[in-house]
């Protein structure tokens, strides 16, 4: 239940914590690679605003704070923070009291997050003519020495050049991280106010609709229905697209892992959380991530948790 009341008292909670999400914005952007927790978080306290005092308030602070940025630094500087991060208080505050699930409420908040920063790229190359989250291929090519040893120019050149045309599923991932820890944030800071973020499923829960094979197949399908495969468009499609998938299979398959985990050491509970961390710590590392994919992909065709639960 929003709260219609106004006071001095809820004024000053207002200003502090859009305060807070200012101070976590600049912390975070003048003390980079460092602060860049500092900026991730930057929505919470404002989105903790919408749930506490109303989303009305919570829009005044995210204005108030870009007026702010904008005094003390420049419009661009406040652009950044309003389209970049501020827009995501919206997707934290609106789905409550309307989404019960929190797997519905993470995913549109998802949704908010990729559209804001799309809305940040296409208004900054508008205004200015640089993509913020462009790629640098120089700055690829002077990567560490270790990360390309081995490769020939020609291979170092298509290498880039892929790198390069992945920005969108850069966009995607950075937008599905900073809403998953932005949300679980807010979900533990709001647990005990009457106003509740629904909690995620465990993660040993978690399964993707089975119609990400299907989008795994028509990547793989496209370069053999379109006439010009190598134009760009249709390469960083093509390759968006297998990378976006491969995430969920293999995230699907480490969930499997941390479910399989919990029921061998139901006995030892002692043993589960290091257990599990040193699990995902090795599964994830590049030898065992194509495993992890492919068990994410058998088990999003077969349920094979249901299957090994009918079977106990």
């Amino acid at each position: 239940m929003q709260k219609n009341s106004f006071s001095g008292l809820v004024l000053a909670r207002s200003l502090i914590l859009s305060s807070i999400s200012m101070l976590l914005f600049c912390v975070g952007f003048f003390t980079l690679p460092l602060g860049v927790a500092a900026m991730i978080f930057s929505p919470v306290p404002l989105a903790l605003l919408g749930a506490r005092e109303g989303k009305i308030l919570m829009t005044w602070g995210i204005f108030g704070v870009a007026l702010g940025l904008t005094i003390g630094f420049s419009p661009m500087f406040a652009l950044s923070f309003l389209l970049g991060h501020g827009l995501l208080c919206f997707g934290l505050a609106l789905p409550l009291g309307k989404l019960e699930k929190g797997s519905e409420s993470l995913l549109f908040c998802i949704i908010v997050s990729i559209a804001s920063k799309l809305l940040f790229v296409a208004v900054s190359v508008a205004l200015t003519g640089y993509n913020p989250y462009a790629i640098d291929p120089a700055a690829v090519q002077n990567m560490h020495p270790g990360m390309l040893r081995g490769l020939s120019q020609e291979q170092l050149n298509h290498a880039v050049n892929t790198i390069v045309l992945m920005f969108p599923f850069f966009i995607i991932v950075y937008s599905m991280l900073d809403s998953f820890v932005n949300y679980k944030l807010c979900e533990a800071l709001q647990r005990r106010h009457e106003v509740k973020f629904p909690p995620l499923p465990p993660f040993g829960e978690w399964r993707f609709p089975i119609s990400f094979l299907y989008v795994f197949v028509f990547a793989f399908v496209l370069p053999l229905i379109v006439e010009d495969n190598e134009t760009q468009l249709w390469r960083m499609l093509e390759l968006n697209l297998k990378f976006i998938v491969n995430l969920f299979f293999m995230l699907q398959g480490l969930s499997l892992v941390w479910w399989m985990s919990g029921k061998l050491t139901e006995n030892h509970s002692f043993l589960l959380l290091p257990l599990r961390v040193m699990l995902i710590g090795l599964l994830v590392m590049p030898v065992f991530s194509t495993w992890m994919t492919a068990l994410g992909l058998l088990d999003m065709c077969f349920d094979l948790r249901s299957k090994k639960l009918k079977r106990t």
